[in-house]
């Protein structure tokens, strides 16, 4: 079942969808059933809690993503491992984001004197508990070689490679990004109902990434009719509560002009 989000998994309940696989399962015409998941922790949960059949969840999961308020690849798999679903990882190297890296992060990793940007990113996902698989696009005959000379004979991050991992996770939350803590004070009082906090993190992943992701993740996951960022009444609810000051409203606008053209 591929994509689900809490909009696309009321769809597949109407029709059915996951009754029809089940059967199509019990006739012999499909061998496994599972899920691909483009959305919040908690939905996930919802989902797995009401369809124990599920064997396998596809999760996005890299280690920029892995503390991100947008994506929750972390708790999106502490979900997985609650439930005993095994793990597919999807965008292990962030469609590629992973590779070309800011100066000094690349400085990081160059220290290690080891393997390749792609290595240590796969290696991450590759290195958790429960997972069985972690797909990875590959353009070239050079990339798969690469890849194939670090699965091979597996070895997870080293205690020093985490720390260089994590040292370049915090220069990426680093750059001129909002910094916004996810505590969701602001979202309780929101007449509008807009999610500030997930919203200021797809802006900050936009500015990152440049990626098509977080497009989708903007307008799949996190908004719905009227509590687009461009929907803010400037009622400025959000800025007398904020434990940051953040200039909410103007803030916004910006994600406003990025996402809602």
């Amino acid at each position: 079942m591929h994509a689900q989000s809490a909009e696309i998994y009321e769809k597949f309940k109407s029709c059915h969808a996951y009754e029809t696989a089940l059967e199509l399962k019990a006739e012999g015409k499909i061998r496994h059933f599972g899920i691909s998941f483009h959305d919040k922790a908690s939905v996930l949960e919802q989902i797995l809690d009401e369809n124990p059949q599920i064997e396998v969840v596809q999760i996005q999961f890299n280690y920029v993503d892995y503390e991100d308020a947008s994506v929750e690849s972390r708790k999106c798999y502490e979900v997985c491992r609650k439930y005993g679903k095994p793990v597919i990882v999807m965008e292990p190297v962030k469609g590629g984001s992973l590779i070309n890296l800011p100066r000094e992060a690349q400085e990081i990793l160059d220290g290690l004197h080891g393997g390749s940007n792609a290595s240590y990113a796969i290696r991450f996902a590759a290195g958790f508990d429960g997972i069985m698989m972690v797909l990875s696009g590959m353009g070239n005959m050079e990339m798969m070689r690469d890849n194939i000379s670090f699965m091979k004979d597996f070895v997870p991050l080293s205690a020093k490679e985490q720390e260089a991992i994590v040292k370049v996770r915090e220069i990426f939350r680093a750059q001129g990004l909002i910094p916004c803590t996810a505590c969701r004070y602001c979202t309780d009082g929101c007449p509008k109902q807009i999610a500030i906090p997930d919203l200021f993190a797809c802006l900050n992943a936009k500015k990152q990434f440049q990626n098509w992701n977080t497009d989708y993740y903007y307008n799949n996951v996190h908004t719905k009719e009227g509590s687009r960022a461009s929907d803010c009444i400037k009622c400025g609810k959000c800025e007398h509560i904020c434990p940051q000051h953040l200039p909410v409203r103007e803030l916004l606008t910006e994600v406003a002009k990025e996402f809602d053209k």
